[in-house]
C-alpha cells in the first residue's frame, strides 16, 4: 500500500491536475471546496474574513482518506473563539501524509465584524514537509488575508489571498508555496437552499472553477453537491445538525485517481 501511495504522491506532484489540497472541511468538500463565503469553524482557514462573522464558539474536527489510500490520509482540528466586542480567534492544524512523505499545517486566524454586513480577517500559518531522514524537512511561515461581504439576506461576497508574502519553501531552486487568490459568492433561495461559485488563481496555474449547492429538505438535514474544475472532480454530501452538534459525510471523485471520502463533526457552544 505504501508503493501505491507513493506512485499516487508522484502523480499528484509531477500533474497540477492532482495537488494536495488543504483540508476544507467535510461541508465544504461536499460542495467543491466552495468555501469563501461558508460561516463556520472551517473558516478560520478557508476565509478569516467571514470567520470574522461567526457568532459562537465551534470546534471541528475532520478526518479524509484520499483517493483510498490510508498512507494518503490527512486529519484536522479547528477551533474558534467568539467574542462579542474583540473579534473572533481562531486556530487550525492539519496533518497529511505517512512516514516518508509528510505534511503539517498549522495557524493562527483572526477576524472581525467591522460593519453590520462587512468583515474582514487575517491569518499566520506555519508549514512543514518532510521527506525521510534521508531527505530532511522544510519549514515555512506565510501570512493571508480574507474579507466577506453580506449585501443582502440573500447575497453574499468573499474575497481571500494566501501566501501574500510569496514565501519560498526551498532556496536553490527557488521553489516557493503557492499563492493564492479566491473570489467567491454565495446565494441563498430562501431558508432551504444555498449555492455557492467560486473562482481560484494561483500564480503558476490555471484558473480554478469551483461550484456547490445544499439543500435541506428538513431542518436537520442537508443534501450537498459539488464539481470543480482543476483537478476536475465531483462531489456529494450529507449533513445531520443536532442541537449543538453538526455531523458531515461527503466524497470526491476524481477521473483517474478515484474517491476520497471525508467525516467530521463540528459543537457549538
Amino acid at each position: 500500500m505504501r508503493l501505491i501511495a507513493v506512485i499516487v504522491l508522484g502523480f499528484s506532484i509531477c500533474n497540477s491536475v492532482a495537488q494536495v489540497y488543504p483540508q476544507t472541511g467535510a461541508r465544504g468538500n461536499g460542495m467543491g471546496t466552495s468555501t469563501l463565503c461558508l460561516v463556520d469553524s472551517w473558516s478560520i482557514y478557508n476565509n478569516p474574513g467571514s470567520f470574522g462573522m461567526l457568532d459562537h464558539h465551534e470546534v471541528g474536527v475532520v478526518y479524509e482518506n484520499r483517493f483510498l489510500v490510508k498512507e494518503l490520509s490527512t486529519q484536522s482540528l479547528t477551533f474558534g473563539y467568539h467574542t462579542a466586542k474583540a473579534g473572533n480567534f481562531g486556530v487550525h492544524f492539519q496533518q497529511f501524509g505517512f512516514n516518508l512523505y509528510r505534511e503539517t499545517l498549522a495557524g493562527l486566524s483572526y477576524g472581525m465584524k467591522l460593519f453590520k454586513n462587512f468583515s474582514a480577517g487575517v491569518q499566520l500559518n506555519y508549514h512543514r514537509v518532510a521527506l525521510t531522514e534521508f531527505y530532511g524537512s522544510k519549514n515555512a511561515l506565510t501570512a493571508g488575508v480574507g474579507l466577506f461581504y453580506r449585501f443582502n439576506e440573500s447575497l453574499e461576497f468573499g474575497v481571500r489571498a494566501l501566501n501574500i508574502s510569496r514565501t519560498r519553501l526551498a532556496d536553490p531552486e527557488d521553489e516557493r508555496l503557492p499563492t493564492t487568490f479566491g473570489l467567491g459568492a454565495a446565494y441563498h433561495f430562501g431558508e432551504n437552499v444555498l449555492w455557492t461559485a467560486e473562482v481560484e488563481k494561483t500564480l503558476v496555474h490555471k484558473f480554478n472553477f469551483k461550484s456547490g449547492i445544499e439543500f435541506k429538505p428538513h431542518k436537520i438535514v442537508a443534501l450537498r453537491l459539488g464539481v470543480n474544475s482543476r483537478p476536475f472532480q465531483t462531489s456529494f454530501g450529507l449533513g445531520l445538525k443536532l442541537k449543538k452538534f453538526q455531523f458531515d459525510m461527503s466524497a470526491a471523485w476524481h477521473s483517474t485517481l478515484g474517491l476520497s471520502p471525508s467525516a467530521g463533526l463540528m459543537f457549538s457552544f
